[in-house]
């Protein structure tokens, strides 16, 4: 079983990556998932998830809290992937005392509010080494090996909280930030692109309080008419290119 947390694309990506490589493997939203017990049985769990400001994402830290309270470890093998644009920083150690393999990706970024996203030939590089890494990692996912790919330099944890609280800092109340312009065609595609169903319509998207700030109706727009406030505006969007429409 693969859980995966994704907004544009990325960690679904490396999670239908590594699901291929392994026979019978689902992959399987995080977010929707509440029957725990069914994880009792599995072979091999995985966590796939992209780096928010230098930590997982709350949404993210509070599943794996509830797996792996009931989850009865026992012989099952479990590994984690995170996904990040600039580094992974301190992530691991929120992580370290439940897998057994804990493996990094870099991959394109998608907070065009607070970033840019890439030019579409670093783009198309990043996400070709990204999958001949996934390739490579995924062989040690198939022997169940105990890999620690990436270990933070002592002090990390501080600097990570440190970096989260800054992140979320300049996301508060993110949903009053996010609007429709003008170019929106009412296509109502954003509501089925949240993976906590927190977009509903009124004539145009109305945010509710339950962002997680995964830039999904950001970035899938088909008319780029979802804002952040200014810092949007004009900016390239990003969506991983085989994965252009994930629905929840």
């Amino acid at each position: 079983m693969i859980f995966y947390f994704s907004g544009t694309g990325n960690s679904y990506a490396v999670a239908k990556q590594i699901a291929e490589r392994i026979e019978g493997e689902q992959v399987i939203p995080l977010a929707k998932f509440k029957d725990f017990k069914q994880c009792d049985h599995a072979e091999r769990i995985g966590l796939v998830f992209p780096c928010y400001g230098a930590s997982a994402p709350d949404i993210v830290l509070d599943f794996k809290n509830e797996l792996f309270s009931q989850l009865d470890k026992k012989d099952i093998y479990v590994f984690a992937v995170i996904t990040y644009a600039h580094s992974p920083a301190g992530s691991y150690l929120d992580f370290k005392e439940d897998v057994d393999a804990w493996f990094k990706v870099e991959m394109p970024e998608n907070d065009i509010y607070g970033a840019t996203a890439p030019t579409p030939e670093k783009e198309k590089t990043m996400l070709a080494q990204s999958v001949t890494l996934i390739n490579r990692f995924t062989e040690d996912i198939l022997n169940k090996k105990a890999i620690i790919m990436y270990r933070p330099i002592p002090g990390m944890r501080f600097l990570s909280k440190q970096g989260y609280k800054f992140v979320k800092a300049m996301h508060k109340d993110f949903d009053k930030k996010l609007y429709a312009d003008k170019e929106c065609v009412k296509c109502k595609q954003c509501i089925k692109y949240c993976p906590v169903h927190n977009i509903t319509f009124d004539d145009k998207p109305v945010w509710g309080s339950n962002c997680v700030t995964c830039f999904g109706c950001v970035n899938r727009c088909p008319k780029s008419a979802i804002q952040a406030g200014k810092k949007t505006r004009g900016k390239r969007r990003y969506v991983h290119p085989d994965y252009k429409n994930i629905y929840y």
